[in-house]
């Protein structure tokens, strides 16, 4: 499960966060008042007691701090947030010699080489030698999904987004489409697309309105970027070599559509589907590298011939 703390609080966050430490460290975590924490928002002393694991566990003062942002697709590799880091360090210094180990819990998505610099600069700068930084996905996989007690203690029962869908299928689709792409004629262009897709048979303001897709993102992205290589996906899908990838293409589709329309109420517009999964399959994919941008392009696609979202 992936749970929406985005929509928590900033407060609430942190009380999440302390009571994951407590289990990580020790019922001697000590929470701190809102506004007069000097940047710390809990402590503890002592030996934790399966942090990082039980077998080497970390030993001193900690200091644990919170950062949460209501951006659902926010990552550490943000700017804001390494401005957010050293506003931290800052404080930190003045704490030289008094801290042994500092954890830095986000909600944001840890990107494996800025986060990986973050942690590195905290350290050099500070002198804390035990520096960890938690992103959203080892809060979701590593401290939620495995303790439902403290799901059901936050409410996050109501929040989570089980996108289980078969995304190593998307990868492996998008990669053979890139591979195919030279071959497909480029004069298929816009024109022909215009022609091919009648907008008053499919009725695709009335399908938005439905979705709550909003209309500039129907202009600026479906439209504009999108629609041009409909007519390549088709070429692609209709080729006979491809009939195999083709049926992986209408599984996705079918499954996609049953995920979404029960999960349907995460969400407030159907652009934040689009790039939720967009995210959620982007994520750490090396094997799509160059090719990213046809993802969209195949949710569009998939919207436009209405296998997903209402119609």
């Amino acid at each position: 499960m992936n749970y929406r703390l985005e929509e928590l609080d900033s407060s609430t966050f942190e009380k999440l966060t302390n009571s994951i430490c407590q289990q990580l460290l020790g019922i001697g975590v000590i929470s701190f008042s809102e506004g007069k924490d000097g940047g710390r928002d809990g402590v503890f002393t002592g030996t934790a007691k399966k942090f990082p694991d039980e077998q080497k566990s970390w030993s001193g003062k900690f200091i644990i701090q919170s950062k949460h942002t209501s951006n659902p697709i926010a990552s550490c590799s943000d700017n804001d947030f390494e401005k957010l880091v050293d506003k931290e360090i800052i404080k930190l210094k003045k704490l030289k010699g008094e801290v042994d180990c500092y954890l830095l819990f986000t909600n944001r998505k840890y990107t494996g080489l800025m986060g990986e610099n973050i942690r590195k600069k905290i350290t050099k700068e500070t002198g804390i030698k035990n520096v960890a930084i938690l992103g959203v996905e080892t809060i979701n996989n590593q401290f939620l999904n495995p303790n439902k007690e403290l799901v059901k203690l936050y409410g996050l029962d109501k929040l989570h987004i089980p996108f289980d869908f078969s995304d190593e299928e998307i990868k492996e689709l998008i990669i053979q489409f890139k591979k195919q792409l030279p071959g497909i004629k480029d004069d298929l262009t816009a024109k022909i697309d215009k022609v091919k897709y009648d907008f008053d048979r499919i009725k695709l303001s009335d399908k938005n309105a439905l979705n709550l897709l909003g209309d500039d993102y129907y202009k600026n992205e479906i439209l504009a970027r999108s629609l041009p290589d409909f007519d390549k996906i088709q070429c692609f899908l209709e080729n006979p070599i491809n009939e195999e990838i083709k049926e992986q293409y209408f599984d996705i589709a079918a499954e996609l559509s049953q995920i979404i329309t029960i999960k349907r109420g995460n969400f407030d517009t159907f652009e934040e589907i689009f790039l939720f999964i967009y995210q959620l399959i982007c994520d750490g994919a090396v094997s799509i590298k160059g090719a990213k941008r046809h993802i969209s392009t195949l949710l569009h696609y998939m919207y436009f011939e209405c296998l997903i979202g209402k119609k």
